[in-house]
């Protein structure tokens, strides 16, 4: 029998690319997980079927070879959050370009790119959808994630490809919305916005995002954009106090002014303690924003509809939370 081509996915020591190798792996594909640092992703080494390939975004040459027999490829590695405009833009930007080039020399059939419903932007419409106009949080992240779609966009005829613009990834190993909220949590630090004030968040539970990404990557490129959510909005203020209810805390919701200056003086502290910067100075607008999301388009082009529901999701995260130390037992 032949040996099926191996899938790359980069990041795939990261909260989404290590979980999307899993499945992979589970499914016996041949996966090559691309890493900036091996010896801290060398637990990938235990995972059958996966071969690892050094390489870092931010240096365009260490990616050469990277997608050389490949028949698919996940773009799963950006730079998160940071205060470094300058590396966002080499990670996210000109890493993207550099590896969107090897795969067109390497003839992968079908490159997936993992962008964010971030890339919106403050928008109050009410329903976003694929065609929103885009505004700015003149934040790293969000602007260069902007930057780099414009590239992939460019591709679409030089290279299959498709953009899954994803939602508000929680659940088991998330830390942006799960694991940093709960350690916030844990340090008083979490407060929600007033409900007066409070935009929606656009969860997408992470295992209904590995289901769609590998039904993405299983159909024909198109040149596609997909919003990748559950379809469940929820107030950011509830999704914070849900939180709150897993760890059995009480929180109290501020005026978001406080809520931003409080931002401001705890990057400070990250800082001076020498932490990874886990807030960004005006990402409360993030919290904001008004508008909602719904998976209308891909459920329509492709048949996807998330196969674990809004309380399961959170039961499922409540669980995987208390195993890993994070929050006690009720």
């Amino acid at each position: 029998m032949t040996r099926p081509k191996p899938v790359l996915v980069s990041g795939a020591s990261g909260s989404i690319g290590s979980q999307l190798v899993k499945r992979l792996c589970q499914s016996g594909q041949p996966v090559r997980a691309l890493v900036r640092n091996p010896e801290r992703a060398a637990w990938l080494r235990s995972m059958p079927e996966v071969e690892i390939f050094p390489g870092d975004l931010s240096r365009p040459e260490s990616l050469a070879g990277c997608a050389k027999g490949c028949s698919l490829v996940y773009h799963c590695a950006a730079q998160l959050t940071t205060l470094d405009w300058k590396k966002a833009r080499r990670v996210n930007i000109s890493g993207t370009r550099a590896l969107l080039e090897e795969a067109e020399r390497a003839g992968v059939e079908h490159l997936v790119y993992t962008s964010t419903i971030g890339v919106y932007g403050p928008c109050q419409a009410e329903t976003i959808t694929e065609e929103t106009p885009w505004s700015s949080y003149h934040q790293a992240y969000f602007d260069t994630k902007q930057e780099a779609e414009r590239i992939v966009s460019k591709f679409t005829e030089r290279l299959p490809l498709t953009i899954a613009r994803l939602g508000d990834v929680v659940g088991p190993g998330q830390h942006i919305w799960t694991v940093d909220l709960i350690e916030k949590l844990n340090r008083g630090l979490l407060n929600p916005p007033l409900d007066s004030e409070s935009g929606f968040l656009n969860p997408l539970y992470i295992d209904n995002l590995l289901d769609a990404l590998l039904l993405i990557g299983g159909q024909p490129a198109c040149g596609q954009v997909y919003n990748v959510v559950d379809g469940t909005p929820i107030r950011s203020s509830d999704y914070f106090r849900r939180l709150a209810q897993l760890a059995g805390k009480r929180i109290r919701a501020v005026p978001a002014v406080l809520l931003k200056a409080a931002t401001v003086l705890l990057v400070g502290v990250e800082i001076l303690a020498g932490r990874e910067v886990t807030a960004i100075p005006g990402s409360i607008d993030y919290l904001l924003r008004r508008g909602r999301i719904y998976p209308d388009k891909i459920h329509a082009s492709l048949g996807w509809s998330p196969a674990v529901p809004e309380e399961d999701a959170f039961e499922r995260t409540g669980q995987w939370l208390r195993q890993a130390g994070y929050i006690g037992n009720p």
